[in-house]
């Protein structure tokens, strides 16, 4: 597996409160699908919910879920308590609710925690679609862009600035290749983090030889 990153621009101011709003209702389908995950709750009738709730597609809404349970598989690996989550941070929860800043500080440290916990996004991709049909690269003269699918067959584009890694997003964009996309909103600016499985090479050393 393998994940590079870039900042996304945007020219249109108003674009980036579509995004925030979309974030807000993903990062809500999520922390609803762990809860009722540990319910027991059919995938199926969950996937349901989250579109009818939260306003999202079906390839928002499964993405949503499929996190969950990384979640809820990382905490049984940890061994920590499948109920005890707080998103956002518990550390930065515990600084919150201590208030042992106050001001701008902690100010600071609620606007942190508030975007750890609703400025998230993730969408994952599909082989037959030959990449993410809700978060797609798109390669321009102009440069590199995120097309990212807000509802009701709308799009905004986000400009991707990734330096020397801008040719590795281009060539997973080229691949025809499923790779899967995070945004996450951090300091006031929206990230994308792209990851595509890696295939290994075969095994030369054996133990027999």
């Amino acid at each position: 597996m393998r994940t590079i990153h870039g900042k996304l621009l945007f020219d249109n101011p108003q674009d980036i409160e579509i995004l925030k709003d979309l974030t807000r209702r993903w990062s809500s389908a999520y922390r609803y699908a762990y809860k009722r995950l540990l319910e027991g709750t059919d995938l199926n009738t969950l996937r349901k919910t989250l579109q009818e709730i939260f306003n999202l597609n079906a390839r928002y809404a499964h993405s949503a879920i499929v996190k969950a349970q990384a979640l809820m598989k990382n905490r049984k690996q940890l061994n920590k308590s499948l109920r005890k989550v707080i998103f956002g941070g518990k550390g930065l929860f515990e600084k919150l609710r201590k208030r042992h800043i106050n001001g701008k500080k902690y100010d600071q440290l609620k606007r942190k925690w508030k975007e750890k916990r609703e400025g998230n996004l993730y969408s994952i991709g599909q082989k037959h679609s030959k990449g993410n049909q809700n978060l797609r690269v798109e390669v321009r003269e102009d440069g590199l862009f995120l097309r990212i699918n807000v509802g009701n067959r709308r799009y905004i584009y986000g400009r991707i600035s990734a330096g020397k890694r801008e040719k590795d997003i281009t060539a997973i964009a080229f691949s025809g290749e499923a790779y899967s996309v995070e945004i996450k909103l951090r300091n006031g600016s929206f990230y994308a983090y792209f990851t595509v499985e890696e295939e290994l090479p075969p095994i030369e050393i054996t133990k027999a030889y």
